[in-house]
């Protein structure tokens, strides 16, 4: 027998092992799929998961009594603008932000300084109409807007939820926590404030029941 007939016997060979071991592998996941349906397999397996839940121990912050989450760095919270090393904002009102927001909740509107510098004279946002997607903090090409650390703020006034430019220069960065539950209490003297009176606080995931 020939090389290229030796090959081609060996080729034939190959092929149909795959081919049998493929539908002996259809076999078996139909067989199992029919025995888990008669035996009802998934729900006893749905049942097992919820009745562990349902035995295993609580996990339930106290917020905003006595506890408080800290976010993590990748949260995206309220927006924020960045200044550059010489206090400058970082803007140089582009307009990226506003065009590629999906809900149209960014107005910008530019001028020159002094310096010839272009800046934004305006710069608001409408969070009650955002969606906290990010993209403008992607689309901006100087690094100037972004989104932080801040969750806690609601209004009954939509008004009141349009930030200014100033107002955002005002806002906390980007959170270097990584995550966590430390103590805070609920003040109310000045403002509605949940104070946080720990820096360092317990992991919450490792408390939830996992696999």
């Amino acid at each position: 027998m020939h090389a290229a007939q030796k090959l081609w016997v060996r080729t034939c060979k190959k092929t149909l092992r795959s081919r049998s071991e493929a539908a002996m592998s259809h076999a078996l996941d139909k067989a199992g799929r029919w025995i888990g349906w008669a035996f009802f397999a998934d729900l006893a397996n749905g049942l097992a998961l919820t009745f562990g839940y349902m035995f295993s121990k609580p996990v339930t912050m106290q917020y905003p009594d006595k506890e408080k989450w800290l976010p993590y760095s990748r949260y995206r919270g309220h927006h924020f603008l960045k200044r550059d090393a010489e206090g400058e904002i970082k803007c140089v009102a582009c307009e990226l932000c506003a065009q590629i927001c999906p809900c149209d909740c960014i107005e910008v509107v530019p001028y020159e300084d002094e310096k010839g510098n272009r800046r934004p004279a305006k710069f608001e946002i409408d969070t009650a109409r955002c969606l906290f997607c990010g993209l403008c903090e992607d689309a901006c090409p100087a690094d100037a807007i972004a989104l932080g650390q801040q969750y806690e703020f609601s209004s009954f006034s939509s008004r009141d939820l349009v930030i200014g430019r100033d107002d955002l220069l005002a806002k906390p960065g980007k959170a270097m926590t990584g995550g966590g539950v430390v103590a805070a209490r609920l003040s109310t003297e000045r403002d509605v404030l949940v104070e946080a009176s720990e820096p360092r606080g317990y992991n919450w995931w490792r408390n939830i029941r996992r696999k």
